[in-house]
């Protein structure tokens, strides 16, 4: 394991180049459409270092950041690829070539978690998974299995809210070297937050939040080996 609550997985051993891959909130290493981006990217030569986050904490930098930094010293030149609650995770890392976003989780989007609600709660701190998760799994990706949604937690803690909104207001600046893919059909994270730390260095794609898990990703295949090559 990369650390305490952190799975890791490598694919493609026999490769060279490596990619460190942050994976989304309750997203699993065994995630079964996950493999199509897996599969693609260690066809293209990488080896790929997969980091599951766990998905309640009290200290973001202490339980997320850390142990994927400290997993990071292990390789050498290497392209960081984070997606969603991973896309937050690597908004802090030091990525040596560049790093790729996917539906990066950088604000709550609209009025999920009901605004309101989560102006209170996150001032409580409660360590008490008492919040229903304001998503589903349609919203994911229209490939979405049962399977997989099942293994996705359905409440959170307050704390863990908290933790999260700290970490994406205090966002260092967006890394040289970034490329940003995401969908306007995006109803899990904020637009509005990838527009204004991305403004227009994004790639587009017609789908879910998870662009692996959409019925169009063959179409932008093309995209991310040149984004992973480039």
């Amino acid at each position: 394991t990369a650390g305490a609550g952190m799975k890791s997985k490598i694919c493609g051993e026999d490769n060279r180049r490596d990619v460190l891959f942050v994976l989304g909130w309750g997203t699993r290493l065994d995630d079964h459409n996950l493999s199509w981006l897996v599969d693609l990217t260690t066809e293209a030569g990488f080896r790929v270092h997969l980091l599951e986050l766990p998905t309640d904490v009290r200290d973001f930098h202490r339980e997320c950041v850390a142990p994927v930094e400290k997993y990071q010293k292990k390789l050498g030149e290497h392209i960081v690829l984070g997606f969603s609650l991973g896309g937050l995770v690597a908004a802090y890392l030091s990525a040596q070539r560049k790093t790729i976003y996917l539906s990066p989780w950088w604000g709550i989007y609209g009025d999920k978690l009901r605004k309101t609600t989560l102006r209170l709660v996150t001032k409580t701190g409660l360590g008490i998974p008492l919040l229903p998760i304001d998503f589903s799994k349609e919203e994911t990706g229209d490939l979405a299995k049962d399977a997989d949604w099942e293994s996705v937690p359905k409440r959170v803690t307050p704390a863990w809210l908290r933790e999260i909104v700290k970490a994406q207001k205090n966002m260092p600046p967006l890394q040289e070297n970034s490329i940003v893919f995401c969908s306007l059909k995006d109803t899990v994270v904020s637009l509005k937050a990838i527009g204004e730390r991305a403004g227009n260095d994004v790639v587009l794609y017609n789908g879910g939040h998870e662009l692996f898990c959409s019925s169009s990703r063959e179409l932008y295949r093309e995209d991310l080996l040149n984004a992973l090559l480039g």
